[in-house]
């Protein structure tokens, strides 16, 4: 995987592109906040409204050229929303004033379907190597187990649906991963943090998570109220499209031929709990198309330039864009997205303003990295898990370095840098995602293209 290192150590968004950018003079993260409307007056974003939660306080964020809103497939359209972007008659149903009519926001909710198929095996799996409470007391803890990425391995195909629908394209549609741990439907997605039943497990198992990309089957982040302190609804809809349930039975066709293969090694019988039927398929939970990118107000939220339609300075730079389904989580695509979107928007004010930039990296230390061999020398040769996690947590710095305002004397270029990490920060930390396909089915399709390959 893309986030583990060979010493088994592993590096997410934060150590990658914030850690190293908290000593910057133009930074400001403000955690424990939320973003509750954005400021806009006669279609020009002028700023975001926040809550610091602790003390129940407002407080604004005036923007210097524009604001980017991170906030992931379901509190991005929320943000949007509440800040009178939406459906109108979905606005004034709650008694918001209307700021733009856009009825694709929270509509065309697109995500993964997938279904574990479970075999017991007489082989060891994690559940019996996290030591005590979490595997059967006795059990001997392997620390080495505790590097597992869990998604150890995967398979793509392309289905016969597919490959019929379209002879020229090899793009697989079908993705089969394996999991050293069991994995139960009634209670995803809990087996990835060893909560699929009681402590201690008791399942000895491993998984084969069957995964449909692009379904026909879509679904909706709604709002049922005006209030920001009321939750949104996330439907995702049944599959009942006649290509999907095709699909969804040639992945569990080809899982089972796999699972109960001799390859496996130790299998000794399926776990018969109902999963790859019909109706027990799940939706992954990095969803996509919520605020999806397209050329027409009516059907999409966002230009190809991530520019929210109808409203000036104002872009969206995270998975909710997407206007089509994948069968992979989403961060390599987030990162993608999020990297293309610094080089338009940082390209938009250089070129607008003249300004040629400045640098603004400081000298911050690197992210330090906890291996297993370092937490073996320090607890011992066979630690449990959850001895591993209080010792993590004692050692955790609280809270996040904050730094100087943005100064005014700074170049535009960064101060456009320095809002886009503080107002995305302010929003709340969102997926960020992208395709690396052309396809031509669509003005939403031509459009991600474009932003991509540009």
């Amino acid at each position: 995987p893309t986030t583990q290192h060979a010493d088994g150590s592993k590096v997410h968004a934060f150590d990658a592109y914030l850690a190293p950018a908290l000593e910057r003079h133009n930074l400001v993260v403000r955690t424990g906040s939320r973003a509750d409307r954005l400021l806009i007056k006669d279609n020009i974003c002028h700023g975001v409204a926040y809550r610091r939660l602790a003390d129940s306080t407002d407080h604004v964020v005036h923007a210097k050229k524009e604001v980017i809103v991170s906030s992931g497939y379901v509190y991005t359209p929320r943000l949007l929303f509440l800040s009178g972007i939406g459906a109108k008659e979905d606005l004034e149903a709650v008694g918001l004033k209307v700021v733009k009519d856009l009825p694709a926001v929270g509509r065309n909710l697109t995500a993964a379907r997938f279904s574990p198929l479970a075999w017991r095996t007489e082989e060891p799996t994690l559940s019996q190597m996290m030591g005590a409470p979490i595997s059967a007391t006795g059990a001997k803890a392997n620390p080495a187990a505790y590097a597992s990425t869990v998604l150890e391995a995967t398979a793509r195909s392309r289905s016969s649906v597919a490959a019929k629908k379209d002879p020229t394209s090899s793009k697989p549609d079908l993705v089969l991963t394996f999991l050293p741990l069991f994995y139960a439907p009634k209670s995803a997605p809990l087996q990835y943090s060893l909560q699929g039943e009681p402590w201690p497990l008791k399942t000895n198992a491993f998984t084969i998570c069957a995964t449909l990309g692009e379904t026909k089957a879509q679904g909706s982040v709604t709002f049922t109220s005006g209030a920001p302190d009321v939750s949104p609804v996330v439907t995702h809809d049944a599959m009942t499209h006649p290509e999907d349930l095709a699909r969804a039975r040639e992945a569990v066709e080809l899982a089972k031929r796999i699972g109960g293969s001799s390859a496996m090694g130790n299998a000794t019988a399926p776990i018969e709990n109902g999963a790859g039927g019909q109706d027990m398929w799940s939706a992954v939970y990095d969803g996509r198309g919520t605020c999806r990118m397209g050329k027409h107000h009516h059907d999409s939220v966002v230009d190809y330039h991530l520019r929210v339609h109808g409203i000036t300075n104002l872009r969206i730079v995270d998975g909710s864009v997407i206007p089509v389904g994948s069968p992979y989580l989403a961060v390599p695509e987030v990162l993608a997205l999020a990297e293309r979107a610094s080089e338009l928007i940082l390209n938009h004010h250089i070129r607008t303003s003249g300004d040629s930039g400045v640098d603004m990296v400081a000298d911050a230390p690197a992210p330090s990295t906890v291996t297993i061999e370092h937490l073996r020398n320090k607890l011992g040769e066979s630690f449990p898990l959850l001895q591993g996690v209080a010792y993590l947590s004692a050692k955790q710095a609280e809270g996040l370095s904050e730094v100087e305002p943005v100064d005014a004397s700074l170049s535009s270029s960064a101060s456009a840098c320095a809002l886009f990490a503080a107002i995305s920060f302010v929003a709340g930390s969102g997926a960020l995602a992208a395709i690396f396909h052309r396809k031509s089915t669509s003005s939403r399709d031509d459009s991600y293209a474009i932003l991509i390959q540009a």
